[in-house]
């Protein structure tokens, strides 16, 4: 499996245009095409006036199939036109499934109500090292304490060297409250010292379903 993650910035006070119109327009047209939508997010914290999108594809031709299919219908050629406006930059990324996703939540496991994703690069020539040590070291204790994993995925198409993870939360306090959990948990720091000094850069950014995507139970 493959995962195109898709990040629009559109023009400051325009959001709710675009929201409005993709939902109506877009949003129906692309699952008519695309196989599957793993999640439509908007931006809370972090850089403003973003849409975050993750559409699953078999492979990179099943992706170009469906996306042909999709860009030779007029009316997904109409709504395109008509969201040409808001747009300020697009991007995307092509993703591969981490060796250990997917993971299996907590027992107890909070709903989608934001999401943190988080992006880390790795040394060049390290993800192998990391995936390893993750896997013995890390992922127990992580699932553990923050409950839901809803995507793990590493670069494939694109920057390089980079893990994009995605965690699901009830709400702000729920994050605030597992992370502290894990961040005093010594099973957790030991995994940390040793991990740290594979990674050159990490960021991350706190994001909400689009009004139009449901999230799993």
């Amino acid at each position: 499996m493959i995962v195109d993650l898709r990040t629009y910035t559109l023009k400051p006070g325009t959001m709710g245009a675009y929201l409005k119109l993709y939902g109506e327009n877009g949003w129906p047209i692309q699952n008519r095409y695309l196989p599957k939508c793993l999640g439509y997010y908007v931006l809370d914290i972090g850089v403003q006036n973003r849409v975050v999108h993750l559409w699953e594809y078999e492979d990179v031709a099943q992706r170009a199939k469906a996306r042909t299919a999709m860009e030779s219908d007029a009316a997904w050629n109409a709504y395109r036109a008509s969201s040409a406006q808001f747009m300020v930059t697009q991007e995307n990324r092509v993703m591969k499934d981490a060796p250990f996703w997917p993971m299996k939540p907590a027992a107890v496991a909070p709903p989608i109500g934001i999401v943190d994703k988080r992006t880390y690069f790795v040394e060049p020539g390290k993800t192998g090292e990391w995936a390893k040590l993750y896997q013995a070291e890390g992922l127990d204790v992580q699932v553990g304490h923050l409950g839901r994993c809803i995507g793990f995925y590493v670069s494939d198409i694109g920057p390089q060297h980079q893990l994009v993870h995605l965690w699901a939360y009830k709400d702000l306090a729920d994050r605030q409250e597992r992370r502290n959990r894990m961040q005093a948990d010594p099973k957790w720091n030991a995994y940390l010292a040793k991990a740290a000094k594979l990674f050159v850069h990490m960021e991350n950014e706190i994001i909400r379903p689009a009004p139009f995507w449901t999230p799993p139970a």
